[in-house]
């Protein structure tokens, strides 16, 4: 009897431990990496004028763990040089984005008041494993 209640426990805390799965967060070894850059677009009286590129120093770049969230779970600011890291991800699935601010002309040409931007994403879907470091290499985003 007492053999059998030893067993049973031993079963239950085996099927307990191998039983967890680990989901898409931090707590692991893996790590995303990347750098953002920013192509300004310069408009003068509504016409584009000239494009300037530059790193995206203190930018955001949004994190999403798994494919069930379309609501980011983190964010990092980036580097002066434009760089930016995730890291300690657990094996799975996830969605890194930044926005680009697009330019929207209005109707009244002559003083320009209902010009507008909007906030587009630029996203990238990225499948990492156990100890791995993806880079998504160079982000472009527009303003």
């Amino acid at each position: 009897m007492k053999r059998l209640s030893i067993l049973i426990t031993i079963v239950i805390l085996g099927l307990g431990l191998n039983g967890c799965k680990k989901y898409e967060g931090q707590g692991g070894r893996s790590k995303i990496t990347g750098k953002l850059t920013i192509n300004e677009k310069l408009y003068i009286n509504g016409a584009l004028a000239q494009t300037v590129s530059y790193s995206g120093a203190t930018e955001d770049v949004y994190i999403v763990y798994g494919t069930q969230d379309s609501i980011f779970d983190d964010k990092v600011e980036c580097n002066y040089d434009g760089t930016f890291s995730f890291n300690f991800l657990f094996p799975g699935t996830y969605t890194v984005f930044a926005y680009n601010e697009v330019f929207n002309t209005g109707n009244s040409i002559i003083n320009n008041d209902d010009d507008y931007y909007t906030k587009v994403p630029v996203k990238f879907t990225i499948e990492i494993g156990k100890n791995e470091t993806k880079d998504l290499g160079e982000i472009i985003v527009t303003r």
